[in-house]
């Protein structure tokens, strides 16, 4: 078995306990890092605490579908390297799934040879600056007035009943941006960068929208006012209202 060598790791995607458990074994035979996956809210909760990740996704997954996945990852990281794995070889299968941002299209039964080198060729990617989900210097937890934002498990415990929310990959990333601005405003763009959105493309609606649908989330599952407010005309803050 060879020595873990590469600083990335490789996300598996696959409702298939089986092919994940046989593919995860020989890859890591190769020496990555191997995470498995059934779902995508289980890969984005690991995206949302570790940096540097090629995924590979199959297309027919429960719920949000590989493709689905592909086009998020991709709006939100350009370098990250995505390979969709699945059964499905047609031409027009092949087309939708490099048009969705993938960076590699393979078929079941995969050949593990093509499928090293790509993953060896994606990972190169990495080591660029900027193309993780979150810098290396991050706490796992951030308090603010009470409020805890664990960043390993994705996410906000209450300040006073200690109630759990989980939180999506898009509002770690929101949160992340707002704690780095502490005990200062985070402007609109800067929250816009957080949040994948190009300089020339920036969304201020699309911002109030995640803003005020993450206050009321936790406001709805821990009955309490979550300290995030708006500065007219500068941006958000986190903390006492002033």
């Amino acid at each position: 078995m060879h020595e873990r060598t590469f600083p990335y790791t490789v996300a598996l995607v696959d409702d298939e306990p089986i092919l994940l458990d046989e593919l995860g074994f020989q890859l890591r035979r190769h020496g990555f890092e191997v995470a498995t996956f059934s779902q995508a809210a289980e890969l984005y909760r690991h995206l949302a605490v570790n940096t540097r990740v090629v995924a590979v996704l199959d297309i027919g997954l429960p719920g949000e579908d590989g493709l689905s996945i592909c086009q998020y990852l991709r709006e939100h990281n350009k370098l990250m390297g995505i390979v969709l794995l699945t059964a499905r070889g047609q031409r027009d299968d092949r087309i939708k799934g490099l048009a969705a941002g993938a960076d590699a299209y393979l078929t079941k039964p995969v050949d593990l040879d093509e499928l090293v080198l790509t993953l060896k060729r994606l990972g190169e990617r990495l080591t660029m600056e900027g193309s993780g989900f979150r810098p290396s210097q991050d706490k796992d937890e951030i308090v603010v007035d009470g409020w805890r934002l664990r960043l390993a498990s994705a996410k906000m415990v209450s300040s006073h009943t200690g109630a759990e929310v989980p939180l999506t990959l898009q509002e770690v990333m929101l949160l992340r941006a707002l704690t780095r601005a502490l005990p200062g405003v985070c402007s609109i763009e800067s929250l816009g960068v957080a949040l994948g959105m190009e300089t020339e493309q920036l969304d201020k609606h699309r911002i109030e929208v995640i803003v005020s649908r993450l206050r009321t989330k936790i406001g709805r599952q821990t009955g309490e006012t979550f300290p995030l407010h708006a500065r007219r005309g500068a941006g958000y803050y986190l903390g006492t209202n002033s």
